[in-house]
């Protein structure tokens, strides 16, 4: 089993679409193709889910992706180990984020480091969850991860540095009535299909517990921000989200849920106990930096914002 294909399916499951997966991997859409035939053939299941609104797992994928995360996880220690082997100046940084992340300050805080030969840097998409038990169990460097404000995770062991604040809203397909409404609540979500995150990511709770009350029909489950927006754009319901998870565009609509004190927030944390090399630390000052400017730009949506969809 090659673990370049293992990675191509790792990439397919976070992004939720063939396409993104190979821009994210820096190779041909086909190459991406041929990788998951590949790993379907020899594992004699498959994969994915496809449609035109992207792909997912299908339930053979689901039962074996944590065994894939395993194999990537152990590819990475043998390499980290025989580059240590190899010299004692390079360095790897090992960062664990939500996908919030990827679409707020993360991107351009690693161009702090691009021009540095000494040093890789290794970005997993993962939940919130996941993000802390690999900071705590040092198989991370830093992480990203969402929280409720006023519910902080427990910070035992681990450092929080809050990022960004974000209100809650109602994601919707363009010319959606929601979206044309001068002002949302949840009274106005009432008997709305849902488009859900699965029991265990943050946006599971805060859904079930604004929405308790609204009558609502959940239709789909998802496992990533991305896969969510695919799925409203392609009219299978309306999702709630953090207005940091969006990317302004032309597609999706994110309203403001009023009346919901629920806030969100994006936070940097790291091990209390470990000693940040100079590039590690010059990486969590960009990513502050990042925070800040993201900050000014974009401020607290309270109308409307649309969002970009790349199937």
């Amino acid at each position: 089993m090659r673990t370049e294909h293992v990675r191509t399916a790792l990439a397919i499951a976070e992004t939720a679409s063939f396409r993104a997966a190979a821009l994210r991997l820096g190779i041909s859409q086909s190459t991406v193709s041929a990788h998951i035939d590949s790993l379907e053939t020899e594992l004699g299941v498959t994969l994915f889910e496809r449609s035109r609104s992207g792909a997912r797992l299908s339930a053979a994928g689901r039962l074996v992706h944590s065994a894939l995360l395993g194999l990537r996880d152990a590819e990475d220690v043998l390499r980290d180990a025989a580059r240590g082997a190899i010299t004692d100046t390079s360095e790897v940084i090992r960062v664990a984020a939500v996908n919030a992340a990827v679409t707020t300050v993360l991107p351009e805080s690693l161009h702090a480091l691009v021009d540095d030969p000494a040093v890789e840097v290794r970005v997993s998409i993962r939940g919130s969850r996941d993000v802390i038990d690999r900071i705590r169990s040092q198989r991370a460097d830093l992480g990203v991860i969402a929280y409720e404000v006023g519910r902080e995770p427990d910070s035992v062991g681990i450092r929080i540095d809050p990022l960004l604040t974000g209100s809650v809203g109602v994601l919707t397909p363009p010319g959606h009535p929601i979206a044309r409404a001068r002002r949302v609540t949840t009274a106005d979500l009432r008997g709305q299909r849902l488009v859900a995150f699965h029991p265990g990511y943050l946006m599971h709770a805060v859904a079930e517990r604004l929405l308790a009350d609204a009558d609502v029909r959940v239709v789909s489950h998802v496992d990533s921000t991305p896969d969510a927006i695919r799925q409203v754009a392609a009219g299978v319901g309306i999702c709630l989200v953090p207005d940091f998870s969006v990317v302004a565009g032309d597609a999706d609509e994110w309203r403001a849920l009023e009346g919901a004190a629920d806030r969100i927030g994006l936070a940097l944390i790291r091990r209390e106990d470990a000693v940040p090399s100079s590039r590690l630390r010059r990486l969590e000052q960009e990513i502050h930096r990042h925070a800040a400017d993201y900050r000014r730009r974009h401020g607290t949506p309270t109308g409307s914002t649309t969002v970009r969809v790349t199937v």
